[in-house]
């Protein structure tokens, strides 16, 4: 069953003030893991030793596809000696010939994370909808990639803001997702990013078929909030671990968690947005408009 963790670009405002301070809030909410957010100010042996002493596990980060493509290695290999287990990537593209230029890097990006045991992901906005001659830059994606190299961690609230249906989305790229991003928007014309669990994401169906196809790890992500960040991370948490707990599929015979038990969040010791360095690498992920 799914983990959560917090995709740190949530509360970039306050991390880079206070670094350590953040991540204890982050893990006192109740999050498992983080995506992204770097070494912060500490060398790689002080952060792996306070990572394990407050319980969040650095599992998760992002690169440029481009950076990956010049200088994989180095980047992979920075990231595995962190713990990190998935690797995403996002683009901006704005034809079908970029997207089909764009999945022949993504095979290459996945089959460098492949030597470092990380899995590489694409990562989705909503523009990756738009269709190009009847198909969309997602599915020119899906198809021109290898399963075996490239997985696809959809973000449920970009494919719902570009008026798609995630649940069903999850459903027929199961086998081809292991981690997802969970994030809400408030309905209508003039959307606005909201907590998790209170804008018009369909969180109870995306959250069954998560758990449906299997998927290791849901991050949540806020791109801005109206309240004070850490407040609206940890609105979004109870939300999304309310909706986990209440799944059909993580209740009752056979699940190995009684009807209203308190769900096993995964913990154990083992990132990131633009301008947050790990020595001399950047293991960003860069923002991509819709």
């Amino acid at each position: 069953m799914p983990n959560i963790g917090l995709q740190l670009y949530t509360v970039r405002d306050v991390i880079k003030n206070d670094f350590a301070g953040t991540l204890k809030k982050v893990a006192k909410i109740g999050y498992a893991g983080i995506e992204g957010g770097g070494t912060g100010p500490m060398q790689k042996d002080e952060y792996l030793k306070f990572m394990k002493e407050i319980g969040l596990i650095p599992i998760s980060s992002g690169a440029g596809v481009d950076s990956v493509v010049q200088k994989g290695d180095e980047i992979m290999k920075a990231a595995s000696e962190l713990g990190v287990k998935y690797m995403m990537a996002s683009s901006g593209c704005k034809s079908a010939k970029e997207y089909q230029d764009l999945a022949v890097k993504l095979n290459t990006c996945g089959k460098t994370a492949n030597k470092y045991g990380i899995t590489f992901q694409y990562h989705n906005h909503a523009h990756e909808f738009q269709k190009y001659d009847g198909k969309s830059g997602f599915d020119i994606l899906v198809e021109g990639t290898d399963p075996a190299l490239v997985k696809f961690q959809v973000d449920a609230g970009w494919v719902n803001w570009a008026g798609e249906n995630p649940a069903a989305t999850l459903r027929r790229l199961k086998g081809r997702i292991v981690t997802i991003h969970v994030k809400d928007h408030t309905p209508g014309e003039n959307k606005q990013f909201t907590e998790v669990g209170t804008g018009a994401l369909p969180l109870a169906e995306v959250v069954k078929a998560a758990v449906e196809i299997g998927v290791q790890w849901m991050f949540v992500e806020q791109d801005t909030c109206a309240r004070p960040t850490i407040e609206s991370a940890e609105i979004s948490f109870k939300n999304l671990k309310r909706h986990w707990a209440s799944s059909p599929l993580t209740t009752g015979p056979g699940t190995g968690l009684a009807a209203g038990s308190r769900p096993f969040l995964f913990r154990q010791s083992h990132g990131q947005r633009p301008g947050t360095p790990f020595t001399s690498i950047s293991l960003s992920s860069p923002r991509c408009s819709p």
